[in-house]
C-alpha cells in the first residue's frame, strides 16, 4: 500500500509539473490522476413558508425520508411521501388549505410540474431519477378562533376552558396563539373532558355545540356545551386480599378516602395495592375496582368501592444477565443495578435497576426482560442499546461585554468501559480564552459518589486588568435524588494573576500568586425549570477555603450564597426574587493575603444591569477598578409574557459593597432600574435590557444597554 500510495504522488507530481510547461491540459489530467469526482448529490428545495419555516421542513424531509444521507437521484416515492409530510406539517400550523407546486428536474434534463394535490390522484411514473426537486408552498389564510364560546361549566372557569384549545397567559392574543386545527379542537375537548373526571364528574360530557369556518380569512367561531352532572365521591374502599390456591381472602380492610371519584385516582389506587404486593414478592398481583353501591346525595353521589387484590405466585431471581453490551464491562452494570440471583423478584426494584443504568450516559435504550424458568423463578435480562461515545457540539454566543464568542464541547462517554466520562471544552470570544478539562469515575469511593479531576484555564480582558488563571484538581461529587440536592468538595492548586495593573493594585491583594484550596459547592434547586424558571427556589452556596498548608501563598475564605425565588401571578406575570452575597476574608492583612483576583467585580447582565462587566466594583482615588471585600445584590423582576415567544421584563437591581471588610455589610450602594424585551429560545431567554443607574458615581454611566443569554439569577 505504501508503494502505490508513492506512485500515485509520484503521478500527480508530474502531471502537475506537466501542465505547467504546457504539454497537458492541466484540469482534465490532474482530475485523472486524482480519480474520478463523486457525483453530485440531488438538490432538494423548499420555498414560501419563511426563511426558518424552510429551512426547518428541509430539515425535516432529510431526517425523515432521507435519513441525513444525500443520494445522487430522487425517486418517485421520496417526492410523493414529501409531499404528503409537508401538507400534512403545514395544516399542522393552521393552514388548513395549502398548495404546493412541484418542480423536477430529471436526470435526462427533462422537467415534470405537478402539486402535493394531483399526486394523490396521479402517482409520477416509474423508474425516474430526479436531480432536483423544488416544493414551492402557497399556505393560504391561517385558520384562528375568532370567538370561542362555552356554555354549562360550573366548576371549571372560562378562562382554564380557554387555556385547553389556545394560549391564554399572554398580554397580546395574535393569530399564532389561537390556532385551529380540527386536531387542536379534538385535544382541547379531551383535555376539558379529563379535567372534569379528575374533579369527580363521571357523567360529564363535552361537545362541539356549533363550529364555523371563514375559508376566506381563516376565522373560526365554535360553541362548545359542557354538561357536567352529580360529583362523584368516593366514600369508602374494601379491600380483599386472596393468596393463590386459597378461596377466602388473607386479608381484608375498608377505607375512608374522601377523595373525588376519577379514572386517574382509580389507576393511582390500583398501582398502590399492586406496590404493597411487590415489595412481598408477588410481580404478578392483579387489582381491580368494582363498585358496590352509589348513594345519591345533596347534588353528589357517594361510591362505595370492592378492591380484590390476587396476589399470584411468589417469585425469586434466577440468573441475571445483560445483552447487548459490547464495550461496557458486566461488573459495572452488575454494579448498579443492585439486585442478585435468589431474592424475591420485585418489580419496582428491577425498574429501578434499569434506570440507574440509564443515568450512566452510555446507552440510547436500556428494556427489561423476564424469562420463566419456573412457577417461582425468573430470569432477568437488560438489553442495552449503547450509545456512540465520542461527541462533538458547538458552542456559539454573544454578549455585551465579551461579543462575540464560539467553541466546542469534546465528551469521551465510556472510557475503559467502566463509563468514565471525560469532556473538554474550549471557548473563544473577543475579550477572553477559556478551556476547561474534567474526567469523572462514577461510584468511585462510594454510593453515588463520583471522583473527578480536573483542569482549567482563563485569560480574560476585565475593565482595568487581565484576568489570568490556570490549573488543576481532584474531587467528589454527590447528588442525593430525594432532595434534589447536589455536594461537591474538591481542591484545587492554581495561579491567579491579574496582568497589566497599576501599581496600586498591589496594595489590594495578591497579583501573581500560586493558590491552593479546598472548595465545597452546595446546590438545592427546585425550580420547575432551570431556562425558565416560573415556580420555585433555589439556593447556590460555594465555599472556598485557601491556606499555606494547601500549597501556595493564598490564606484566606470566599463564601458566595444565592438563593433566589420565582412565583406565577396569573394571566401571564411572574415575579422573581434573587439575592446574592459574598465575603472575602484574608488571614492577616488583604495586600499579603487574599489574590486580587478573588475580590469581587460586580456589575453586567447576571448582576447589577445599569454597568457593563465589573464597572459597579469599588474604584480607588484614580478611578481604577480595584474589587469589594463583600458585596450584596438584591433583585426584584416582573415578567410578562405578551406572546408564547416574547416578554416584557421590567427589573430593580440594588447593590450595597464595601472596599474592605472592616466595612461590613456594605458602605457604599447603586441602584439601576431597567426593563427589556426577552425572546424564548431552546437554550434560554435572549434578552436585550437597559439598566438606568439612579446614583451613578463620578466616571460611571448613567445606564448601561445589556445583550445576552440565560436567565440573568
Amino acid at each position: 500500500m505504501a508503494h502505490l500510495l508513492q506512485i500515485r504522488t509520484l503521478l500527480v507530481q508530474a502531471v502537475c509539473c506537466a501542465a505547467c510547461l504546457g504539454l497537458l491540459p492541466a484540469r482534465s489530467l490532474a482530475a485523472e490522476a486524482s480519480g474520478p469526482k463523486p457525483p453530485k448529490p440531488a438538490t432538494l428545495k423548499i420555498s414560501g413558508y419563511g426563511f426558518l419555516g424552510d429551512r426547518e421542513l428541509k430539515r425535516m424531509l432529510r431526517t425523515v425520508e432521507l435519513a441525513t444521507t444525500r443520494p445522487q437521484f430522487f425517486g418517485p416515492a421520496f417526492v410523493e411521501d414529501s409531499a404528503l409530510l409537508l401538507t400534512a406539517r403545514v395544516k399542522q400550523d393552521g393552514y388548513l388549505e395549502p398548495a404546493i407546486a412541484i418542480q423536477l428536474t430529471l436526470a435526462d434534463g427533462g422537467r415534470i410540474q405537478t402539486t402535493a394535490q394531483a399526486l394523490m390522484e396521479n402517482p409520477l411514473p416509474r423508474p425516474l431519477r430526479i436531480t432536483k426537486a423544488e416544493f414551492k408552498i402557497h399556505k393560504g389564510p391561517l385558520y384562528y378562533f375568532q370567538d370561542l364560546e362555552f356554555t354549562g361549566l360550573e366548576s371549571v372557569t372560562e378562562k382554564q376552558a380557554r387555556s385547553y384549545f389556545m394560549e391564554t397567559d399572554t398580554l397580546l392574543h395574535p393569530k399564532s396563539g389561537r390556532v385551529y386545527t380540527p386536531t387542536k379542537l379534538q385535544q382541547g375537548l379531551s383535555s376539558l373532558m379529563a379535567t372534569l373526571d379528575r374533579q369527580g364528574y363521571q357523567e360529564a360530557s363535552v361537545e362541539v355545540a356549533q363550529l364555523r369556518r371563514d375559508d376566506k380569512t381563516g376565522k373560526v367561531t365554535a360553541r362548545i356545551r359542557v354538561h357536567q352532572g352529580p360529583k362523584f365521591i368516593v366514600h369508602l374502599v374494601r379491600e380483599e386480599i386472596f393468596y393463590q390456591g386459597v378461596p377466602e381472602p388473607a386479608q381484608t380492610r375498608t377505607t375512608f378516602p374522601d377523595k373525588p371519584y376519577s379514572k386517574l385516582w382509580a389507576q393511582a389506587f390500583i398501582l398502590s395495592l399492586k406496590t404493597n404486593q411487590y415489595v412481598l414478592g408477588f410481580p404478578d398481583v392483579t387489582a381491580d375496582l368494582r363498585t358496590l353501591e352509589r348513594k345519591p346525595t345533596a347534588g353528589q353521589v357517594q361510591v362505595d368501592l370492592l378492591a380484590t387484590v390476587k396476589t399470584g405466585p411468589k417469585v425469586w431471581i434466577g440468573a441475571v444477565e445483560f445483552a447487548g453490551e459490547k464495550k461496557v464491562r458486566k461488573r459495572l452494570m452488575s454494579r448498579r443495578i443492585k439486585i442478585a440471583r435468589g431474592e424475591l423478584l420485585n418489580p419496582i426494584q428491577v425498574e429501578a435497576g434499569r434506570a440507574r443504568l440509564a443515568e450512566l450516559g452510555i446507552f440510547d435504550s436500556v428494556d427489561v426482560n423476564y424469562r420463566t424458568v419456573n412457577d417461582h423463578t425468573r430470569d432477568v435480562t437488560y438489553q442495552v442499546k449503547e450509545s456512540k461515545a465520542l461527541n462533538l457540539s458547538l458552542l456559539f454566543g454573544w454578549g455585551s461585554y465579551e461579543l462575540l464568542r464560539g467553541g466546542f464541547i469534546v465528551s469521551e462517554s465510556d472510557i475503559l468501559g467502566l463509563a468514565h466520562h471525560a469532556e473538554l471544552t474550549v471557548i473563544q470570544s473577543i475579550k477572553s480564552s477559556s478551556g476547561d478539562f474534567r474526567y469523572t469515575v462514577p461510584e468511585a469511593i462510594g454510593k453515588d459518589v463520583d471522583l473527578f479531576v480536573q483542569a482549567s484555564g482563563l485569560r480574560r480582558q476585565e475593565v482595568d486588568f487581565t484576568r489570568l488563571e490556570y490549573g488543576g484538581g481532584l474531587g467528589a461529587h454527590k447528588y442525593f435524588k430525594s432532595s434534589a440536592f447536589d455536594a461537591s468538595v474538591h481542591y484545587n492548586y492554581q495561579i491567579l494573576s491579574a496582568l497589566n495593573t497599576i501599581p496600586l493594585v498591589g496594595t489590594e491583594g495578591l497579583t501573581n500568586p500560586a493558590v491552593g484550596s479546598i472548595t465545597a459547592d452546595l446546590r438545592l434547586d427546585r425550580r420547575d425549570n432551570p431556562l425558565y424558571p416560573r415556580k420555585g427556589y433555589k439556593v447556590f452556596t460555594t465555599i472556598e477555603s485557601a491556606t499555606q498548608y494547601l500549597g501556595g501563598e493564598g490564606n484566606y475564605e470566599r463564601i458566595e450564597f444565592s438563593p433566589s425565588w420565582y412565583h406565577p401571578l396569573g394571566d401571564g406575570r411572574y415575579i422573581s426574587l434573587g439575592v446574592s452575597h459574598g465575603v472575602a476574608a484574608s488571614f492577616g492583612s488583604s495586600s499579603n493575603n487574599l489574590p486580587f483576583i478573588k475580590r469581587f467585580f460586580p456589575g453586567g447582565s447576571d448582576s447589577i444591569r445599569g454597568y457593563q462587566q465589573d464597572e459597579a466594583s469599588p474604584r480607588n482615588s484614580q478611578g481604577q477598578i480595584v474589587g469589594a471585600e463583600t458585596y450584596t445584590l438584591f433583585t426584584v423582576q416582573l415578567e410578562q409574557a405578551l406572546t408564547s415567544k416574547w416578554s416584557l421584563i421590567i427589573f430593580s437591581d440594588s447593590l450595597g459593597f464595601a472596599h474592605s471588610l472592616d466595612h461590613y455589610p456594605f458602605d457604599t450602594g447603586l441602584y439601576s432600574v431597567g426593563a427589556g424585551i426577552w425572546w424564548r429560545t431552546l437554550i434560554g431567554p435572549v434578552r436585550l435590557e437597559y439598566g438606568h443607574n439612579l446614583n451613578p458615581r463620578p466616571g460611571d454611566p448613567s445606564g448601561t444597554l445589556l445583550f445576552s443569554l440565560g436567565f440573568p439569577f
